[in-house]
């Protein structure tokens, strides 16, 4: 599995429990070339855990889908984006 680059990617909540990896690369494939997908899944139960992670090959197109898709209304729920923090390292 390949290392997130950190700065260019999104950090998505509010998803339902139905979300897949595959629609979230559908819902953002038309901001730019995406280079990775994560949906946090819960082990035992197999639904999304309402976050994950999209990762662009450009910030530029990153910025873009967090202007147009910060608070817009997916799968009857609003999405909420903004930029991933990095993760600590020990």
């Amino acid at each position: 599995m390949r290392r997130r680059n950190e700065e260019n990617s999104v950090r998505v909540t509010n998803l339902s429990e139905d979300t897949r990896e595959e629609d979230l690369r559908e819902l953002f494939n038309p901001f730019g070339p995406v280079s990775r997908v994560y949906v946090a899944m819960d082990q035992k139960t197999g639904v999304s855990r309402g976050f994950g992670f999209v990762n662009f090959v450009s910030r530029e197109d990153g910025e873009r889908a967090i202007r147009k898709l910060n608070g817009y209304g997916y799968d009857n729920l609003i999405l909420r984006l903004e930029w991933a923090t990095p993760r600590k390292t020990n």
